[in-house]
């Protein structure tokens, strides 16, 4: 299954389209953006079975898993943001300097208008679905841009959009990075992206032609150090715990190994044969995405073993 990429018409109307809706006032009101913030949970609560077995399909997420690391997730951030959002929307008195006398001051929330939110393939929901809480709660309009490596999971939430909100408010625009390039020449009032460092600059250049703020969530290496105080067999199980979480496409997990010295290493062999031993056959057994970087982990490890066997 593959994506069809939104073609630049439908990507140029629904952005003019949001721009009018915002314009409009409509998003400003708190007790319509608390019922926006409903509708998505109700969607969600609908949604939850065909969005659990896309996560199966293209990540091979079970349904707890998918629960853990996405749903729950997604939906803890709607509850949070029901409960506190009359008062972040609240005006917020603050001191005035004697030379404005007789003024008063205040802080005022205000939405900055129409959003764009790109989302990577390694949390394809919450990391999609999450920033848009953000955006309905702030009282933006929002277009959503999921992963086309999912692309099962980017049809789902689609369809979860497409039922619950109309385009004019909230939209999913589909594509390879064509659509990706095609979306960022339009103008937004926030972009949201999470993603590579690489495709971070592209993002950071295209909203620096229209001085657009820009939230940038990167991806990077998050090393595991193996200390001499470390007990290894719980180190093991923790390590393996991080690794097999998510379809091994955690990405604050621990993708490089330090040790306190080679005996440290020596010692715990055995636990890493048997951490070997267990990703050769789940590598076996499961063909997909997230299992590239289960491989990438055997062959460092194994070479490692051979080093201090």
């Amino acid at each position: 299954m593959a994506v069809e990429n939104s073609s630049y018409e439908y990507i140029a109307k629904v952005v003019e389209a949001q721009c009018n809706y915002f314009r409009s006032g409509a998003t400003l009101d708190i007790s319509f953006r608390k019922e926006m913030l409903k509708l998505l949970l109700e969607g969600l609560h609908k949604w939850e079975k065909p969005l659990a077995e896309a996560l199966w399909i293209d990540l091979h997420k079970s349904y707890e898993e998918a629960y853990l690391t996405e749903l729950s997730i997604v939906k803890g951030e709607i509850a949070n943001h029901l409960r506190n959002l009359a008062k972040w929307s609240r005006r917020k008195r603050k001191p005035t300097p004697i030379k404005m006398f007789p003024s008063r001051s205040y802080i005022v929330s205000e939405p900055l208008g129409s959003t764009l939110i790109i989302a990577p393939w390694n949390y394809p929901v919450q990391l999609l679905l999450n920033p848009l809480v953000g955006a309905i709660t702030a009282g933006c309009t929002a277009i959503l841009k999921p992963s086309p490596y999912v692309p099962t999971v980017a049809k789902a939430l689609e369809d979860l959009i497409a039922d619950t909100f109309e385009s004019e408010y909230v939209a999913t625009v589909q594509g390879n990075r064509d659509v990706n390039t095609a979306l960022l020449a339009e103008r937004y009032d926030l972009i949201f992206f999470t993603g590579s460092p690489a495709l971070g600059r592209t993002v950071m250049a295209a909203a620096a032609k229209n001085l657009t703020p820009v939230v940038l969530e990167l991806g990077g290496k998050s090393p595991c150090i193996v200390d001499s105080t470390a007990k290894i067999k719980l180190a093991a199980k923790r390590i393996v715990f991080g690794k097999f979480l998510n379809g091994f496409a955690k990405k604050f997990t621990g993708k490089i190994l330090f040790f306190y010295n080679n005996p440290c290493f020596v010692v715990c062999k055995n636990h890493c044969v048997m951490i070997l031993v267990v990703f050769r056959n789940v590598w076996r057994r499961n063909e997909h995405r997230g299992s590239s970087c289960c491989l990438k982990f055997l062959k460092v490890l194994r070479a490692d073993l051979r080093n201090y066997a």
